[in-house]
């Protein structure tokens, strides 16, 4: 009896294991089948609903006819809308013809040669209001879904700040938080911008969630009243603007998350050890790695978009009390385990392989440190204090830069890991970083370096750029759709490199020829990489891409 009551309960488990709950099927979820609730339930603190009658697949009888019935009506309808339109098209143009007398407004000269970016904010300030809220009402759940899928498969590989499980579970909760309509609409903003399907939808997106964010922003008068999600959201909107405006908007947005940041206290998370003991070895709460993720991306950001024109730093790296990201598998297994802090890993000398978030940040780092450098050489110029202590600091620099790269490329990029965007780009910054060094050394007088030294800053640069060429070869086998987002920077700036080395006897016109293919092979996706391909000098612009 007991055999056959035991062989009946396996029996039972194993039916309930084949079958997913109602909330699983929803969320379109793996069920793990435990009882009396899965994991997903448990986490979202719902009741765990199985229910064994499956409907029938397939459309219902009647359906198809129906269908093709509604299909001519509406066949009809279009045909005399089209009727209509074509009588009111003649009615204006009589009345346009009437009033020709009237001599046209003038316009200014210089619109036909703006920038693209400049004809797409035209475009969108056009837009009929009502044509923006029916875009928004008519999201529907599935696309909703769909778009949430694409940033996680196409986005969160380069901003890996939000926790997926997490996410999805609260996806219903987020709706009734503000500051969550906010970090969903930027999410599905971003993701629509770089999928061919939804290219209609992202900028409409994007006007309603800079609208949610203003509003958040005027509703809440506390220091309290921020939320981590809303800096997360100006986060992913200045990466947008980045993408698909101007670089001064992003600029600016960039300049509201790190303030936001800032007022959070991100930066000094793990200012008292609350969380961890000494070792750091204690599991970490999802929430916490977040927050850390949220400050780490805007550091990241910040240093990057600096480089370009020399601007100051938003953060001071000598009060950062925030630990490193842990990895990325473990932080979406929640079973993460705190990294260390910046100072200590940067000057950790043992061979071991970082994870790819944790090696960027090491670079933007070191990056930052120059900037800094060549902002402070510049106050030396000014203050006439001479450049003794200028090469001091470069040659620091130097060192600490080059030993890290050698560390970074004892585990070069392979066909294994080639599909990890974050791992190519920490590549391609630290030998961008190189190449920003030596220009530094390039541009102030030289009054106080020996004449040997010059030279080799020159092979490690160019070696430095030469690499950078072989990572763009990488990022052929990696889809446009994931490639970092500020990567064109890092290839403009090898180009521009290549172009002031070239020499009769030494034209790089291959290695230029490979940078201006992947640039303009990046446009379609990022205004960013359109730029840059305008800006190169015009000995390389005047040279025509080969796509082969």
């Amino acid at each position: 009896m007991s055999l056959s009551v035991s062989s009946t309960e396996r029996h039972i488990r194993e039916e309930r294991r084949k079958l997913a709950c109602e909330e699983c099927r929803r969320r379109k979820l793996r069920c793990d089948g435990q009882q009396p609730r899965c994991g997903v339930c448990v986490e979202a603190g719902i009741s765990c609903n199985v229910n064994p009658q499956r409907s029938a697949r397939g459309p219902k009888k009647g359906l198809l006819r129906s269908l093709r019935i509604r299909a001519a009506e509406l066949e009809r309808r279009l045909q005399e809308h089209t009727t209509r339109s074509a009588f009111y098209d003649d009615q204006t143009n009589r009345n346009n013809n009437a009033d020709a007398s009237i001599p046209p407004a003038r316009e200014n000269s210089s619109t036909d040669t703006r920038s693209p970016n400049h004809r797409a904010t035209l475009v969108r300030e056009r837009l009929p209001v009502e044509n923006q809220s029916q875009c928004t009402a008519l999201l529907s759940d599935l696309v909703q879904a769909d778009l949430t899928q694409l940033y996680f498969e196409r986005v969160h590989p380069s901003t890996p700040f939000i926790h997926k499980r997490k996410f999805l579970s609260q996806s219903i909760q987020l709706k009734r938080e503000h500051s969550g309509v906010c970090l969903q609409l930027a999410m599905w903003t971003l993701a629509a911008s770089i999928s061919p399907q939804y290219q209609h939808m992202h900028e409409v997106l994007y006007q309603r969630a800079r609208e949610e964010l203003h509003r958040l922003e005027l509703e809440g008068s506390r220091v309290d009243s921020v939320d981590v999600k809303e800096a997360q959201a100006w986060t992913l909107i200045a990466i947008y603007e980045f993408l698909r405006m101007h670089y001064r908007r992003g600029w600016m947005s960039l300049g509201r998350t790190c303030r936001l940041v800032q007022l959070l206290g991100l930066h000094k998370i793990d200012g008292e050890e609350r969380l961890t003991n000494s070792a750091g070895t204690r599991c970490n709460d999802t929430g916490t790695e977040e927050r850390r993720r949220t400050f780490w991306m805007a550091f990241c950001l910040d240093r990057l978009v600096s480089m370009r024109n020399n601007w100051p730093l938003a953060f001071n790296e000598l009060v950062i009390c925030t630990r490193l990201p842990a990895p990325e598998e473990q932080f979406q297994d929640c079973t993460s385990s705190v990294g260390g802090f910046l100072s200590q890993e940067i000057a950790d000398q043992s061979n071991r392989d970082l994870p790819p978030f944790t090696a960027l940040i090491i670079f933007v780092t070191i990056c930052g440190r120059c900037i800094s450098h060549e902002q402070q050489a510049g106050v030396e110029l000014v203050y006439g204090n001479g450049s003794t202590g200028f090469w001091d600091r470069h040659q620091w620099l130097r060192s600490l830069l080059t030993r890290n790269i050698a560390a970074l490329t004892r585990v070069p990029i392979t066909s294994q890991n080639t599909s990890d965007p974050m791992r190519v780009f920490a590549h391609m910054v630290a030998h961008t970083t190189l190449i920003y060094l030596y220009n530094i050394s390039k541009s102030l007088p030289s009054g106080g370096i020996e004449p040997v030294i010059m030279p080799d800053f020159e092979q490690e640069a160019l070696a430095a750029a030469m690499e950078i060429v072989n990572l763009t070869r990488v990022l052929d086998e990696l889809s446009i759709f994931k490639t970092h987002p500020l990567t064109p920077y890092p290839i403009h700036l090898a180009a521009e490199f290549f172009a002031q080395k070239r020499s009769p006897t030494e034209s790089f016109e291959p290695q230029i020829r490979q940078l201006l293919n992947v640039l303009h092979s990046l446009k379609p996706v990022s205004e960013l990489a359109n730029y840059y391909a305008q800006i190169t000098t015009p000995s390389i612009t005047n040279m025509e891409p080969s796509y082969s």
